[in-house]
C-alpha cells in the first residue's frame, strides 16, 4: 500500500537562506587564528550568499574593518580557499 523510502539525507549546506555553514567555520577558525589588529573586537557571523557577516564590539573596530575591507577579503581567499564578494559590518546586539 505505501511506497517504502529511503530517508533523506538532509544537507546543512544547502538551505533556502542561502548560508554556508562549511564556509563560515573555516572562515571562523581563519579569523581566530589571525592577528588582525581587530579580530579581538569581533566575532565572525554566518557566511550569506558570498557575503560574511562580522559583529563588531565598537565603532572603532567597524571603520577599520570597512577600510581593510579588499585586504581582508583577499586574505580570507588566499589562506582558506573562500571567494567572498563583501563583508557586511554590524555593531553586535549588546553594544546598541
Amino acid at each position: 500500500m505505501f511506497q517504502q523510502k529511503d530517508p533523506e539525507k538532509i544537507n546543512s549546506d544547502t538551505n533556502l537562506l542561502g548560508i554556508s555553514f562549511k564556509q563560515s567555520k573555516k572562515i571562523q577558525d581563519f579569523l581566530i587564528k589571525s592577528d588582525f589588529s581587530w579580530s579581538n573586537d569581533c566575532k565572525p557571523g554566518p557566511v550569506m550568499n558570498e557575503t560574511l557577516v562580522l559583529y563588531v564590539d565598537n565603532t572603532r573596530a567597524r571603520k577599520v574593518v570597512l577600510l581593510d575591507e579588499v585586504k581582508i577579503l583577499l586574505e580570507i581567499e588566499k589562506k582558506t580557499g573562500i571567494t567572498l564578494k563583501s563583508i557586511d559590518v554590524q555593531i553586535s546586539n549588546s553594544q546598541q
